[in-house]
């Protein structure tokens, strides 16, 4: 079959571009090394052949190339809907959030109600949840979540509402409730008697924090340690040294006290210092 091919298409190439194979007579073999010697012949056997070959390898990657831009083509018809499914979900979702930000916040609700949660991000699924909660909608932000009430704890914890943090330990009772509760009512005592707490960096902080107002600097320290937090250490810090002023200062003004006469002026000046000093502590 390949031969027989061949030699039908070296039936399609001209006869000016054939070289002749048969024996050359005398004449003809003068006429041709003085050919020769001018120029090469343009084909040869071995050069047909090559040729003839590069034309049909030619032919299969056209061919090839071919089905591959149909199919090609369809995948990208495809991916193209896809897309403009997808950005008209991203508009919607944006124009649900430009609501929320101009004050909004029902008419917000509501369109995101009437989207898929699946096709929602993690933070976009946030910004539903805050809304729900200012909305105090507290099962639909537990059911958005998955039903893990404390995902919504943390978030009523961070916002520092009070209220609401009430509202929905009521509802959902935890420990974690308990805890943060406690902490945002300053109940120290209360809040170093909960039990399991699941314990976070913040919750190490607020902890830590607690203690400080308990004047247990050694516990806070331990607390501090479970976390990489420069700004508690910091803190920690302060109190440590602002403690020791004071009692330095109380120290001075029983001193003035116990003279005799007694210069008021350097006695007020002290225990001005002092109030500023608890002050300070106070306030840390």
């Amino acid at each position: 079959r390949k031969r027989s091919f061949l030699e039908q298409l070296e039936k399609e190439v001209p006869d000016h571009l054939k070289v002749v194979d048969d024996p050359p007579s005398p004449l003809e073999e003068t006429a041709e090394n003085h050919m020769q010697m001018n120029q090469t012949p343009i084909l040869s056997t071995r050069n047909r052949r090559l040729i003839y070959g590069g034309g049909i390898l030619s032919l299969l990657i056209l061919s090839a190339t071919c089905f591959s831009t149909v199919a090609t083509s369809q995948d990208r018809a495809e991916t193209i809907q896809d897309l403009q499914k997808q950005v008209k979900l991203e508009q919607k979702i944006t124009g649900t959030y430009e609501k929320a930000l101009l004050g909004d916040s029902e008419g917000a609700l509501k369109r995101l109600s009437s989207i898929d949660v699946q096709s929602l991000t993690n933070e976009q699924k946030n910004v539903y949840m805050s809304l729900l909660i200012d909305r105090k909608k507290y099962e639909k932000a537990v059911k958005l979540q998955g039903n893990h009430p404390e995902v919504v704890e943390n978030m009523i914890s961070k916002k520092g509402d009070v209220n609401a943090l009430k509202e929905f330990q009521q509802t959902f009772p935890s420990p974690n409730g308990a805890f943060d509760l406690a902490y945002h009512e300053q109940r120290w005592e209360d809040m170093m008697r909960q039990s399991g707490v699941e314990m976070t960096d913040k919750r190490y902080e607020m902890k830590a924090y607690g203690y400080l107002k308990l004047d247990k600097v050694k516990e806070a320290k331990e607390e501090a340690a479970h976390i990489q937090n420069q700004g508690l250490n910091q803190k920690i810090a302060t109190y440590e040294k602002t403690k020791k002023e004071i009692e330095e200062t109380k120290k001075q003004v029983e001193e003035e006290k116990k003279k005799d006469p007694k210069d008021e002026k350097k006695l007020q000046s002290l225990t001005d210092q002092q109030k500023k000093q608890e002050e300070l502590l106070k306030n840390l």
